[in-house]
């Protein structure tokens, strides 16, 4: 059996007759976040083909980067997409209106997948999940973006030490900064809220904590194109950056775009100047997309939209921002203002911070009820003022995120949540080999 890294957050396990058995979080082709994001590494045509007869497709979460439906289109209706049963289950309802397989695994169950593949779902109360594979030989844990707790990861240690002794442990994670933590402004300058070394020290602490034998960097191979969003590619954390930090015990660090043997362990990768990625064309569809973004206004009806999307937090925001909230697009400005609900043209005095944002990811951030990606894009800037804890800007996103997912559209979506939140916690393991499903297409 081998396993492969491809694209962004996209782990292939191939059965040992060499067949493509799972693939995760598909993002293969274009880009996303409004043209912000693009691979570093992009599947050849082959590798394509091959994925298209791939039998599942696990989704960890919802974010484009890895529930990227252009690939999605792209693999085709073959696959069986599987995904994390959460709260809210969009990620199956979705894919299945549009005509394909899925299946929604409940959490702490093994699903076999072929005779020597079982596969866990561990969700997480921020709508991510983690997935842990089984093999002969070895045990991946795909932590993608998700931050569990190092008490969670223990125990979750613990529990292949006893019911897996002997087999090795291969971790994969995301390693770079994807959220708002370089966006802040203060005075037209930078400020920074986490450095780069804080990322490696959180890996080096994982893959202590889960006794790893390989770590793969994962889920940060990107590169930002946009004018208003290349000043990002300065703040990554590159393999490069995480080689020279790397003090775990006994981890080996492999580097992005690895193969690893399940069998030999012999492991191979391909190197960066032999990386499919053309710039000059994908320039050219930037360029394209900034042209069309110019004709585009936010209008006196998406005022509205944004305005009832704040009103859906407006007791916590009139706490936290009682001065408003700043809106800065390319056209217009204008404050929401939580006391009263409304929200009036210009920036007023001693506003909270202001959002700047392009007209067209806004109006496409309400339409369509993603409003927390707004601070995934890197082209998002958070001006601050005098007094405003940064801290408190991460609450705000972490509010209308809540209610983007409609955990906080209704009290009895909010229980639930919190019940299955609560339930989920802590982490429990059925022994392998016992209360195994199968996932059929």
């Amino acid at each position: 059996m081998v396993i492969e890294t491809i694209g962004h957050a996209s782990l292939v396990v191939k059965n040992d007759q060499n067949k493509a058995v799972l693939l995760t979080d598909p993002w293969l082709i274009g880009s996303v976040y409004w043209r912000s994001w693009w691979l570093q590494n992009y599947p050849s045509e082959a590798q394509l083909a091959e994925l298209s007869d791939v039998k599942y497709c696990y989704v960890t979460h919802e974010h484009p980067d890895h529930f990227h439906t252009a690939s999605i289109r792209k693999l085709g209706k073959n696959p069986t997409y599987i995904s994390p049963l959460l709260p809210q289950d969009n990620i199956s309802t979705f894919l299945a209106e549009q005509g394909n397989k899925t299946k929604s695994l409940k959490p702490f169950n093994w699903y076999k997948l072929e005779e020597n593949l079982s596969i866990l779902s561990i969700p997480l109360l921020n709508d991510d999940s983690c997935l842990v594979i089984d093999t002969p030989k070895a045990v991946i844990i795909n932590l993608n973006d998700a931050k569990p707790a190092k008490s969670q990861l223990k125990h979750l240690q613990e529990f292949i030490a006893k019911n897996m002794a002997g087999k090795k442990i291969v971790v994969l994670s995301s390693y770079s900064p994807a959220s708002i933590v370089n966006s802040f402004r203060k005075n037209s300058e930078y400020v920074s809220i986490k450095d780069k070394s804080k990322y490696i020290d959180y890996l080096n602490g994982i893959v202590d904590v889960l006794n790893a034998d390989y770590f793969i960097p994962f889920a940060s191979q990107v590169i930002f194109y946009r004018p208003d969003s290349a000043w990002a590619n300065e703040y990554k954390v590159s393999y490069d950056d995480i080689n020279k930090g790397w003090k775990a015990k006994k981890t080996k660090l492999l580097p992005p775009y690895s193969k690893l043997d399940l069998t030999t362990f012999e492991t191979s990768f391909i190197k960066p100047e032999n990386y499919n990625h053309d710039p000059q064309w994908i320039k050219e569809k930037v360029e394209k997309h900034m042209q069309a973004e110019a004709n585009v206004n936010v209008t006196d009806e998406d005022l509205k939209k944004i305005a009832k999307k704040m009103r859906s937090q407006r007791a916590f925001l009139s706490v936290l921002f009682p001065k408003g909230i700043g809106f800065i697009t390319n056209k217009r400005e204008f404050t929401f203002k939580p006391w009263s609900g409304k929200i009036v043209e210009g920036l007023t005095k001693n506003h909270g911070f202001a959002i700047r944002v392009p007209d067209q990811a806004l109006k496409d951030a309400i339409e369509f009820g993603h409003f927390g990606d707004l601070g995934i894009t890197m082209f998002t800037i958070l001006i601050l003022n005098r007094s405003t804890n940064p801290k408190l800007i991460y609450v705000f996103f972490i509010l209308l995120t809540l209610h983007d997912y409609k955990h906080t559209m209704s009290l009895g979506n909010f229980f639930k949540w919190t019940k299955s939140s609560a339930k989920n916690y802590k982490w429990k393991f059925p022994k392998i080999g016992k209360e195994v499903s199968f996932v059929t297409a």
